[in-house]
């Protein structure tokens, strides 16, 4: 990409790395630091890529990047993210599923959806939100306590519908609607607490010392793979 006019590169490159799948990388030769375009471009890709990038002789930036599922985490919330987004897409399969009335499979991975978020609460209930306090907003609300307050309401809903499967009459009819309720609460969830309480908690982790960070991403890490 040396050769590509700096109006055109991302583009360039976003259409040479857009379709990999995994385990395929993408190696670029850029002529300039790559870090602005590198970090739009994984917007655009939904936070899909990892990259590494070295010096040439010749002073390039040369730049090796993967599918971000294809490395390993690099700390608590390339964790936490990634986690929400396997989540995600167990819903979205048990929404398609349920559509389908393969209630059986859909049924199966609800179960599992459910065991996922427990995990995933625990995170954020016994190490997150016990390691650092969150003040109040300008409404006197803990961000914290809302933030619990809405993963019970989440887990409450998914146990709902996970019995509702089990119902003898069950059918795409009687489940779909709860998981179309359940997935408007979910993606507010999300959005409320990524713009509320992850900076909150991404700035007191970077301020801790490095040996903190380490064991809370171990300890994170355990939690979630458990």
């Amino acid at each position: 990409m040396t050769a590509t006019a700096p109006s055109h590169l991302q583009t360039a490159v976003f259409y040479e790395i857009k379709d990999m799948t995994r385990g395929e990388t993408a190696t670029v030769l850029f002529a300039e630091d790559p870090a602005i375009t590198l970090h739009s471009l994984n917007l655009q890709l939904r936070n899909n890529l990892r990259w590494e990038i070295s010096r040439t002789d010749a002073g390039h930036w040369l730049t090796v990047i993967h599918r971000a599922e294809d490395v390993a985490p690099v700390d608590v919330f390339d964790s936490l993210k990634r986690d929400h987004k396997r989540l995600d897409a167990m819903f979205s399969q048990v929404i398609h599923l349920t559509d389908q009335n393969h209630l059986v499979e859909a049924h199966a991975i609800m179960r599992a959806f459910i065991e996922g978020l427990r995990k995933h609460f625990a995170v954020e209930h016994d190490i997150l939100a016990k390691a650092i306090r969150t003040p109040p907003n300008a409404m006197g609300i803990d961000p914290t306590a809302a933030m619990m307050q809405e993963h019970n309401e989440i887990l409450n809903q998914s146990i709902m519908i996970e019995l509702s499967f089990d119902e003898d009459d069950a059918t795409s009819t009687s489940v779909s609607p709860l998981l179309a309720i359940l997935a408007g609460y979910l993606s507010k969830h999300e959005y409320r607490e990524e713009a509320t309480i992850f900076p909150i908690w991404i700035g007191a982790i970077n301020k801790a010392p490095e040996a903190v960070k380490a064991a809370l991403f171990q300890q994170v890490l355990a939690t979630l793979a458990d």
